[in-house]
């Protein structure tokens, strides 16, 4: 009777092992099966979500990466708070630079940086402020009042957390700058 116990058991284990290498094999096919049903699925919400922010403009609107830059055409002179208006547009990508107003508009929320320069006839000067929403975010002194030859060259650059339709544009603080030509620049792109 032991004999017939051990040889029942000896049974038992071998077809447990072979049902579950049996079942090893079935899964590992579902597991192929689920893998591939898996990856469609991915595919299927990634090709959903690409026809959606196609749909919607995302992907059309952002024109690529917001930048200006423009200079003077000619020598200005500019009464105190005055805005300063650099009439050659070189750069302008979003047309969110007016030549007319001498003002940015951020097209977008972002962190942008801003770069101007002035150079001042001899024995004149310019005070240049950067101003945001009416408010003066940085500053600058070309102070050439002794300068009897010379011209003089200043510059500053800023770089601003700004929201979608804030207003930038240099204004000058004190009154009667003198500002010349190409040498007189503004320059400004969004960063992130």
């Amino acid at each position: 009777m032991a004999f017939h116990r051990v040889a029942l058991i000896s049974m038992v284990k071998g077809f447990f092992v072979f049902y579950l290498i049996l079942s090893i094999k079935l899964v590992e096919g579902n597991c192929r099966n689920t893998t591939l049903k898996l990856l469609d699925d991915q595919i299927q919400t990634i090709q959903n979500s690409v026809r959606t922010i196609v749909n919607e403009g995302s992907c059309t609107s952002n024109k690529g990466q917001v930048g200006f830059h423009a200079y003077m055409g000619s020598v200005k002179t500019y009464a105190k708070g005055a805005v300063y208006k650099y009439d050659q547009v070189v750069t302008n990508t979003h047309n969110a630079y007016s030549a007319t107003t001498g003002k940015f508009v951020a097209p977008e929320r972002g962190l942008y940086i801003f770069s101007y320069s002035t150079l001042s006839n001899p024995g004149l000067y310019s005070h240049p402020m950067l101003v945001v929403n009416g408010k003066v975010k940085s500053w600058q002194a070309c102070n050439n009042s002794d300068g009897k030859s010379q011209h003089m060259t200043c510059s500053n650059t800023a770089i601003l957390q700004l929201e979608k339709g804030d207003v930038v544009y240099l204004a000058d603080q004190f009154g009667k700058a003198t500002v010349r030509k190409q040498f007189t620049d503004f320059s400004g792109a969004k960063l992130n």
